[in-house]
């Protein structure tokens, strides 16, 4: 019997190794080759990210230099306007409407993004540019408005310019403000009042400024940022902050992405605004997550994987690679780093410089080694050319505005030997047509072998420094001319002494009035007190008087000037104390001086010797003592005459007016004559014709044709009847009104045309007898509530007095007007209260010295011709008492009389609560 085979395979599917460990750790070197492979694969994916991070840093913080520095430019050019406003108003002490108009409105027009201009002296906007939908804004007074006015004082109290925003505009939108604190120099904050407030403290070496007002620059945010151009960064997430404290941290947002505070791949840069601090913040828009880098790398992990064994090949040379690709990255780190450095260092210097520029007023010049311009940082400062190419390569000397007296020949043959210069100056003409004043300096340049290569320097405008020092030597000069007009004015005035202390009471001036006065010389008295040349008894007892009457001690130099301290001024009878001892009595007026600020500088003292006039004061008191007895006897006999004339003036103003009323009604009389005497004659041929009539109709004669004529001769008599009648009772009605208005001052509501046309209708008779042409105008707009007879006297007496006083016989075509003028309402648009009545003539007018009396009581140039001269005085208590109103008089010789009466609609009640004047 046979045995059975043996099976080779079962070894090989043996699941266990000689050493009885698992099969598949027989394979472990090519796992370890894949596991190296893989983690090499890994470690070079995060090596490539960290170099692409890195350049995208670096690129990112470019980016970011480039928005920052064009956000600066573009905020200095917005707010460059408070420099020129400041420097203006620091060199005039102020500045007008017009100046003020005309800088903002260029820049409102040259920068869309400027809204308004606003200066603001004592804090108060006194002007606006543009005023069209800012008119609330005119005026405004910061102090009343708690945020602006906090804003305006912190500016204050740091001294340069505070930029604030973003802030709600009330036009619509958001803007950010720039306030700027102005300063005036210690003599112009002088010249500009007291009202100025201080300003910050300054080293002991430098002039103390003086508060001015602001100035603010307001500019519309959206504008600003669509100027800078910040919205047209589309791969960039962009967002502006405010920066506060120190370290400087983020405050509130200006404009752009709140979140990108919170972005970890963000970069922050500071912008120095013209007023404030500014955090620049910006991040890639794509995302840069682990997710996007993952998906980014996806085919380069697929191909480490699948190539895996082939790199365990190769894993000592991607161990050396993988060392040198970290040491690269580390260098390019290094790089990144001392490059971001740079760039800041660089940025902070550029700063640096562009600051210094701006509040600089140096610009700097380059020549080449033919003496032509090769470079200037601002063109506009040379010659005043605004086109670059009109300036560069052309020699200095070369511009046609050049004042002529300028030595360039010497100048040119400085520049051959190639020395340096400072302080050439020369002048020329700009645009306006104004002579421009520069200095330069300069030094030579040389290459490295000492080849002369040109000329480099700096130029200043002193336009304004020459022009200021022309204002101080014109107002030195005027100085001069003022001390000595006053000098030889206070030497003039002999009769007095004026003497000037300062508060201490120390004598600074001794004018030769007080020399001669006194006996003193000028330079004995100066540096002393007033107390030498005063008695001391009347000094202690002056101060023992205030002493009483203030309740504190008073004493010494107090006692003269306490009073003139208090209420400015004051004049005392004082016993001066002359060198060779005699007493001399003087009145002496203390006044306090101030400054243009009201604070008190000294005392001026005016003394004016009045010893004759004491004498003569106690000469005639001791006179009027011996004249008591006769002044006591006079008195009843002057009084017993002043009544006699009071009575008598009394009985002469009622004759006045019963001599115009007994005018009147010969008058009337002269006028009633002819329609009665009508109507009489009238009467008589009708009465004779009826009676003639009656015999035909009895003794049976009577025929129609007698009937019918006698019928027609009625009808015509009974029209002539009532004619005459008519006319005659118009001027008994006339006269009755006349004459009860002027015997009583009844008031009631008239019209002023019926008291004209009443006054007239019974004067027009004796006008037109006297051939006076007459013009009336005396239509109002409404009805007055006054006194009608006192005002038809008026017209009256003013009527009757041109009448007799003003034809002479000698005027041509005599003339007398009367027009009444409406006066202009109220400011609030209510009616006027008072109206114009003018009575004006052609005739023989007044000279200088009639017109001063023509209102004077029994004053009349036609005594004993008809006149009483009572007339006018009449004229002017009526206006000036019943009727409240006031008259005034104008009148030359040959030139006529104009009398304009002025009165009010409504006249004022009289005393005694009765409207009545008997």
């Amino acid at each position: 019997m046979s045995e059975p085979p043996v099976s080779n395979a079962e070894p090989l599917l043996s699941k266990t190794t000689d050493a009885g460990l698992p099969a598949w750790m027989a394979y472990w070197p090519a796992l370890v080759v894949g596991l190296a492979a893989l983690a090499l694969s890994s470690i070079l994916l995060l090596a490539r990210q960290a170099q692409d991070a890195a350049h995208a840093q670096n690129q990112l913080h470019q980016d970011l230099s480039a928005i920052r520095t064009r956000l600066e430019a573009v905020a200095q050019a917005t707010f460059s306007p408070t420099l020129g406003l400041e420097a203006m108003i620091q060199l005039d002490g102020g500045i007008s409407s017009a100046r003020f108009e005309a800088l903002a409105g260029r820049v409102v027009k040259l920068l869309p993004q400027v809204r308004s201009i606003v200066a603001a002296p004592d804090d108060i906007a006194r002007y606006v540019y543009p005023l069209a939908g800012n008119q609330a804004v005119l005026n405004l007074d910061y102090r009343k408005i708690p945020v602006q006015y906090q804003q305006v004082q912190q500016a204050k109290r740091l001294g340069r310019p505070l930029l604030v925003g973003p802030v709600q505009l009330v036009q619509g939108g958001q803007g950010i403000i720039q306030r700027t604190p102005v300063f005036l120099p210690e003599t112009q904050h002088l010249l500009a009042g007291a009202n100025a407030s201080p300003a910050p403290t300054l080293p002991a070496n430098e002039a103390k400024p003086g508060y001015w007002g602001v100035i603010s620059v307001v500019a519309d945010l959206a504008r600003f940022i669509e100027t800078v151009g910040l919205a047209e960064h589309k791969g960039l997430r962009l967002a502006l902050h405010q920066v506060q404290g120190e370290p400087q941290g983020r405050g509130e947002l200006i404009w752009g992405d709140a979140d990108l505070i919170q972005d970890a791949a963000s970069v922050t840069q500071y912008v120095q605004m013209p007023g404030a601090v500014w955090a620049l913040t910006a991040a890639p828009s794509l995302p840069t997550g682990p997710a996007a880098s993952a998906h980014r790398y996806t085919a380069e992990i697929a191909a480490s994987l699948l190539s895996s064994t082939a790199l365990a090949l190769l894993a000592a040379l991607l161990v050396y690679r993988r060392r040198l690709l970290q040491a690269q990255n580390l260098a390019l780190s290094k790089e990144v780093q001392q490059r971001a450095q740079s760039q800041n260092e660089l940025q902070a210097a550029q700063t640096r410089f562009r600051s210094l520029a701006e509040i600089s007023a140096d610009w700097v010049w380059e020549q080449d080694e033919h003496l032509r311009f090769s470079f200037i940082s601002r063109l506009a400062d040379e010659h005043g050319e605004h086109d670059p190419q009109r300036l560069l390569g052309r020699y200095r000397w070369d511009s046609p505005n050049l004042s002529p007296d300028i030595d360039w020949d010497s100048h040119r043959a400085l520049l051959a030997r190639h020395e340096a210069f400072r302080d050439f100056e020369y002048s020329h003409l700009d645009d306006a047509g104004q002579f421009r004043f520069v200095s330069i300096s300069g030094t030579p340049v040389f290459d490295a072998q000492g080849v002369f290569k040109g000329y480099r320097g700096t130029g200043r405008d002193i336009s304004a420094a020459r022009r200021a020092e022309a204002a101080l030597r014109k107002s030195e000069q005027d100085l001069t001319l003022a001390r000595d007009h006053l000098q030889a004015v206070l030497d003039a005035a002999l009769e007095f002494s004026i003497i000037a202390t300062d508060l201490q009471g120390r004598i600074g001036l001794f004018n030769r009035g007080a020399e001669q006065m006194l006996g003193y010389a000028e330079a004995e008295m100066l540096g002393h007190t007033p107390a030498l040349i005063h008695l001391q008894s009347e000094v202690e007892a002056r101060a023992a008087e205030l002493s009483l009457s203030l309740g504190r001690t008073v004493e010494g130099f107090e006692a003269f000037v306490l009073q003139a301290r208090e209420c400015g001024i004051e004049t005392r009878v004082w016993t001066y104390v002359r060198k060779d001892g005699s007493h001399l009595e003087v009145s002496l007026t203390v006044s306090c001086m101030q400054d243009s600020a009201g604070q008190a500088i000294g005392f001026l003292g005016i003394a004016r010797d009045i010893s004759a006039q004491r004498r003569a004061e106690r000469d005639l008191v001791n006179l009027n003592a011996s004249l008591e007895t006769r002044v006591e006897q006079r008195t009843a006999e002057l009084s017993r005459t002043l009544d006699t004339l009071k009575q008598a003036q009394m009985e002469l103003l009622r004759a006045e007016k019963m001599a115009a009323l007994g005018s009147l009604v010969a008058g009337i009389a002269h006028e009633l004559n002819t329609p009665l005497g009508n109507c009489l004659t009238t009467a008589s041929t009708l009465h004779d014709l009826t009676q003639q009539t009656r015999r035909n109709f009895e003794g049976g004669q009577m025929r129609r044709s007698v009937l019918d004529a006698y019928l027609n001769d009625a009808d015509t008599a009974c029209s002539i009847l009532l004619r005459s009648m008519s006319t005659a009772n118009e001027l008994v009605s006339h006269f009755k009104q006349v004459s009860v208005d002027q015997t009583t001052a009844q008031r009631r509501l008239f019209s002023l045309v019926s008291v004209v046309d009443d006054v007239l209708s019974l004067l027009r008779p004796r006008l037109r007898k006297a051939g006076i042409a007459l013009e009336v105008n005396a239509a109002l707009s409404r009805e007055l509530d006054s006194f009608p007879g006192p005002l038809g006297q008026v017209l009256t007496n003013l009527i009757m007095n041109a009448m007799l006083h003003a034809f002479d016989g000698e005027s041509v075509e005599p003339l007398l007007t009367i027009r009444v003028e409406d006066l202009a309402g109220s400011p609030d648009g209510g009616e006027s209260s008072e109206f114009l009545l003018i009575v004006e003539d052609n005739g023989a007018g007044m000279s200088s010295e009639v017109k001063r009396r023509a209102f004077d009581p029994f004053f009349t140039t036609k005594m004993g011709q008809g006149g009483t001269g009572l007339g006018l005085n009449i004229v002017y208590n009526i206006v000036t008492g019943i009727l409240g109103g006031q008259i005034a008089l104008n009148s030359e010789a040959q030139k006529g009389s104009r009398f304009t009466i002025r009165l009010p609609f409504v006249a004022p009640q009289l005393g005694g609560g009765a409207d009545k004047l008997s």
